[in-house]
């Protein structure tokens, strides 16, 4: 007889009065530090009073899942390393990356509540159980037990495809509007409106509605002759909306130092411009973008 050694259960916990980050959420360096690309581009689709409470309550879980890793904030691990991420069914989900993987227990179990301005979040973990011995085989009689029926096929998770959008395009000196030969920022946003569109009607049959950009930054001009590099991948994907990230690079340079015609491969590309975008689809097409046949929705 062998006695079971009690598991060691560790719990955090932590609470945050939104008016607490109302500020700092408002701060592109908290952003970064903070919070995950995937907890970002989520509270990019919310609403102002909405967003604060989604990322206080991020804030709050992350803290407490520090204290569960025995760890004080700014003690080796960054709040960014530790993404909540939810289910389908709305359930918060902790998942690691970073050195946070590294301490990471094998399993986080978080919940996140709210009333008015309050935020509390719990994590709690505990080691796995500890394995059974295998059993001895029974000896054999003379007869061989069945082997046990696998798994039917459709049992099992199908990955999700990527769904991605590209251009490259050449920036003519008819599109240079400012001193400098300089080219507006509106015109790369026009590549990332038109690899939305092309994303939305891969994935639904219909062109959508672009809603919103948010987090656009412009890193480096644009002037005629350069060759530019759009990219659209889906992120996020809710009954209406589609949100999708949007990188646009350099990689081939105008040089009108070495000659009126001369030009130039860059040795890495330049980033010109990222942002991430949010389109709306309609919820009719939505559900027979993958039935052809125009009469299934009126049965």
């Amino acid at each position: 007889m062998t006695t079971a050694t009690p598991r060691a259960v560790r719990v955090g916990l932590d609470v945050l009065d939104c008016s607490e980050l109302r500020r700092l959420v408002e701060r592109p360096w908290f952003l970064r530090f903070s919070f995950a690309p995937e907890e970002l581009r989520h509270a990019e689709t919310l609403g102002g009073r909405r967003r604060l409470e989604f990322l206080t309550g991020r804030f709050a879980a992350k803290e407490a899942v520090l204290k569960v890793l025995g760890r004080g904030f700014l003690q080796g691990v960054a709040p960014r390393e530790i993404c909540v991420e939810h289910t389908p069914q709305g359930a918060p989900v902790v998942r690691f990356h970073g050195r946070a993987a590294q301490l990471a227990p094998p399993s986080v179990s978080v919940s996140i509540t709210h009333k008015q301005n309050v935020v509390a979040a719990i994590a709690i973990t505990a080691p796995p159980e500890p394995k059974e011995p295998a059993a001895m085989p029974p000896p054999t009689t003379g007869t061989t037990a069945p082997s046990p029926a696998p798994a039917p096929e459709n049992v099992r998770d199908e990955p999700t495809p990527e769904t991605t959008a590209f251009l490259r395009v050449r920036v003519g000196q008819e599109e240079a509007h400012y001193g400098g030969d300089l080219v507006d920022g509106a015109r790369v946003l026009r590549l990332f409106g038109d690899l939305v569109t092309e994303i939305t009607i891969r994935t639904d049959g219909d062109e959508g509605l672009l809603s919103q950009y948010s987090d656009v930054r412009f890193a480096a001009p644009v002037k005629p002759g350069d060759y530019i590099e759009a990219r659209a991948r889906l992120v996020r994907r809710t009954r209406l909306r589609r949100v999708v990230e949007l990188e646009a690079h350099k990689v081939l340079s105008a040089h009108p130092g070495a000659g009126e015609s001369a030009a130039a491969v860059l040795d890495a590309p330049q980033l010109v411009c990222s942002a991430t975008a949010t389109t709306v689809v309609p919820y009719r097409r939505t559900e027979t973008a993958s039935a052809p046949n125009p009469v299934a929705e009126e049965t």
